[in-house]
């Protein structure tokens, strides 16, 4: 992050270069070209017309982009040929996909998934992988940073203003503030199949949520959740088990 703003705020450079490395995340004319008659012309234009030229335009500007995708107004796509998604993807209006990374790939989705208005996924150095057939509610943020990764599963669900992953800063040091003392490096948040996430949960960096896990609305996951628990509170914990085979001890003990 902090070689991001960096290079932002720093004299060095012309602005059009630094236009160029944090959003389009290319030095080449054409994709700049491309990317900003896009942008201009067709993020805002309205009805089927425009849900048809942004399915069309988009699909080239992408790294790569299934069948039929639906794309909203003012839908945003930074860096975008690192990003990938798969077959019959719906955005709804508003959202940034922001796939800042040296990497090929910082924003990977399988097919079938819905993202709700206003929804962002943020790579920031890092990679954000996402499954299939998963939901995603309104005003949701994903954000990984620094050489991590946030993965998730298949059939999952996350209702609306939950916020995964996050940068977390290294705060050992006294002597100098926290932001100079940069981001941790290579946290991974792993998320099994078909899990559920209530609106407004927060699950922070480097955990693991099992699968078929419910998180519920409000709660704040700092560590690994068992498979098939369902946790609350903040921090939460586990209050039971969906798994017959399995009780809350010995998740407990897990945990």
């Amino acid at each position: 992050m902090g070689a991001i703003k960096d290079g932002v705020v720093s004299e060095k450079g012309s602005a059009l270069k630094k236009y160029q490395s944090a959003i389009v995340g290319s030095s080449s004319l054409a994709l700049l070209v491309r990317y900003e008659c896009t942008q201009l012309f067709l993020t805002r234009l309205p009805g089927a017309l425009g849900l048809l030229l942004r399915q069309k335009l988009t699909r080239g500007l992408l790294g790569s982009c299934g069948r039929k995708p639906a794309l909203g107004t003012d839908v945003v796509f930074r860096h975008p040929k690192r990003i990938r998604l798969g077959d019959t993807v719906v955005i709804d209006d508003g959202c940034c996909f922001d796939a800042y990374t040296d990497g090929d790939v910082g924003i990977s989705v399988g097919d079938r998934c819905m993202f709700g208005r206003g929804t962002r996924l943020s790579s920031k150095q890092g990679k954000i992988t996402i499954g299939s057939d998963c939901g995603f509610g309104a005003g949701i943020t994903i954000h990984s940073a620094l050489e991590g990764e946030v993965s998730i599963g298949n059939k999952c669900i996350f209702a609306g203003h939950a916020y995964i992953g996050g940068g977390q800063y290294n705060m050992d040091r006294t002597d100098i503030p926290i932001v100079d003392q940069g981001h941790r490096s290579g946290l991974r948040l792993v998320m099994g199949d078909n899990c559920w996430v209530g609106a407004n949960a927060t699950i922070v960096n480097g955990v693991t949520v099992g699968r078929d896990a419910v998180v519920a609305a409000g709660a704040v996951v700092t560590k690994d959740v068992p498979d098939f628990a369902v946790v609350a509170g903040v921090p939460a914990k586990v209050i039971r088990m969906r798994s017959p085979a399995e009780t809350k001890e010995q998740a407990l003990a897990t945990g």
